[in-house]
């Protein structure tokens, strides 16, 4: 999923971005760009008018470690199951 991005370097707080956003979910805080994600809908009209650069459509993905580390001991189990089941059959 892309969202939009604002980097705090270049944000000028402008405010264009806060004004074209048809959900209303971007305000100017500390003359920079702000948004609320949980109203956000990622439509990408802020990024379309930003003059500096500021904001930009991103594709955040997930670190791998945090996204093998809970699954990893879960899939050694399963693994371990199948093969004892497989024993089981086996012998039947």
């Amino acid at each position: 999923m892309w969202i939009p991005v604002v980097d705090p370097t270049k944000c000028i707080g402008c405010g264009k971005c806060a004004e074209v956003c048809p959900e209303e979910v971007i305000e100017i805080v500390d003359r920079k760009s702000v948004i609320d994600y949980n109203r956000c809908t990622c439509c990408g009209v802020c990024d379309r008018v930003c003059q500096t650069g500021a904001m930009e459509m991103k594709n955040p993905k997930m670190p791998e470690v945090a996204m093998y580390a809970g699954f990893r001991h879960e899939l050694m189990a399963l693994k371990q199951m199948i093969k004892q089941m497989r024993k089981e059959l086996r012998g039947w």
